[in-house]
């Protein structure tokens, strides 16, 4: 999707926001100025004299005490980034979507009747494609924490961390390093289809060639099963790279013990990883992915971001926290170029996706126009219970090729 060759192109047109110099959030966007109205389009100016409604979308409600714990994380998030935004005439307002796609058609159209411009969230895809319908119909963009493509285009754009990014970027470094035959390991199902997909896209793109694909079912009784078949079945392909598309708390463990018990030696055979590995210790800590490589948040980035939410909330963030603290931020960027007078509608489509993008806690990020993203992510290696980057985040982008 966005690993094409192309030439560097330089971010120093970016406005640096003041209120996020904490952790150097910054925009740059720019369109074309239309006619105010009441009820703002996205490609309409806004009327600033008046605090700019934003809606925040998050899956509280659910009577489940693991989304509980992430919509509270996220509500944190925004909070905080609603902090570094003070002076900004935004009023950020939270919608609780009960993690369905009902919840978020609901939450959208509560937040559409109070006045918001823009929405921030959900997180599900499921509550995603429940809202995006409602906020079209009004004019409203949706910017998701959601990484699955299906729900992307329109007035919806992700702000997950999406296989295509991650695939890019992995197999990206496995080329430079001279790898070219690459096999695809994934779980049976929606998720695995579509990390093969990306994966398989990414190879293609960048020169190399798909030698092997094998899925198995998410059973510790199936993967010892289909262990040695798929071993087997690398080894003879002449794969020297292999990309697991698990996650860290699925079948990830068992698939890597399994494949090197089987005779997959880690001299002959590169691991490579599309999830983030680094918040597992136990992930980080397993013989049979020591040397592994994965894509990944630049610590460089995300490390500002974790130590200041810490300060203000005493814990840790949820990995996902920081979509929301870049969702606000970048809102917040948009509105303060607004108030200056360069971008008088900076929630129409031309100003989300200008393709100098923003500068998030996981590293500098930019809004596709159908809806996707692409984000800078940096190569991470397994040693020994840490996960050191071997290659970092570039902090510019490509231009974009049609």
């Amino acid at each position: 999707m966005l690993s094409t060759a192309f030439t560097q192109v330089n971010l120093g047109r970016r406005r640096i926001l003041g209120a996020l110099s904490a952790l150097g959030i910054a925009a740059l966007a720019g369109c074309a100025p239309t006619q105010p109205s009441d009820v703002a389009a996205p490609g309409e100016a806004i009327d600033l004299s008046q605090p700019v409604r934003v809606a925040l979308l998050v899956p509280l409600g659910t009577g489940d005490p693991g989304r509980e714990e992430i919509g509270q994380s996220l509500v944190n998030a925004a909070r905080l980034a609603e902090t570094d935004l003070a002076g900004l005439p935004l009023d950020l307002q939270i919608y609780e979507t009960g993690g369905s796609a009902a919840g978020g058609a609901s939450a959208a159209r509560r937040a559409v009747e109070d006045g918001a411009r823009i929405i921030v969230g959900p997180l599900f895809s499921t509550e995603t494609a429940g809202a995006g319908p409602v906020a079209a119909s009004a004019g409203v963009p949706v910017l998701s924490f959601s990484n699955n493509p299906d729900v992307a285009g329109g007035s919806v754009y992700l702000l997950g961390l999406t296989f295509d990014n991650s695939a890019a970027r992995v197999v990206s470094h496995a080329r430079s390093q001279g790898l070219d035959r690459f096999g695809i390991v994934y779980p049976n199902g929606i998720e695995g289809e579509t990390a093969r997909r990306a994966v398989a896209a990414a190879v293609s793109r960048q020169g190399g060639s798909i030698v092997a694909e094998r899925g198995y079912n998410l059973s510790v009784a199936d993967i010892e099963r289909a262990s040695r078949p798929i071993a087997d079945t690398l080894r003879s392909s002449g794969a020297n790279a292999v990309v697991l598309a698990d996650v860290p708390t699925g079948g990830l463990g068992y698939v890597a013990d399994g494949l090197r018990k089987a005779g997959l030696d880690s001299g002959a055979v590169q691991f490579l990883g599309i999830h983030r590995w680094d918040v597992s210790a136990e992930v980080l800590n397993q013989p049979s992915l020591q040397g592994a490589w994965f894509a990944a948040p630049d610590p460089a980035f995300l490390n500002r971001f974790e130590s200041r939410y810490r300060a203000a909330y005493g814990m840790r963030p949820h990995e996902l926290a920081g979509l929301a603290y870049d969702g606000v931020a970048a809102v917040g960027a948009l509105v303060r170029e607004a108030i200056g007078g360069s971008n008088p509608a900076p929630f129409s489509a031309a100003s989300l996706t200008d393709p100098s993008g923003f500068a998030g806690v996981y590293g500098p990020f930019r809004l596709l126009p159908g809806g996707l993203n692409q984000r800078n992510l940096a190569i991470r290696e397994v040693r020994s219970g840490s996960a050191p980057v071997i290659a970092p985040a570039t902090r510019t982008f490509d231009p974009l090729v049609n």
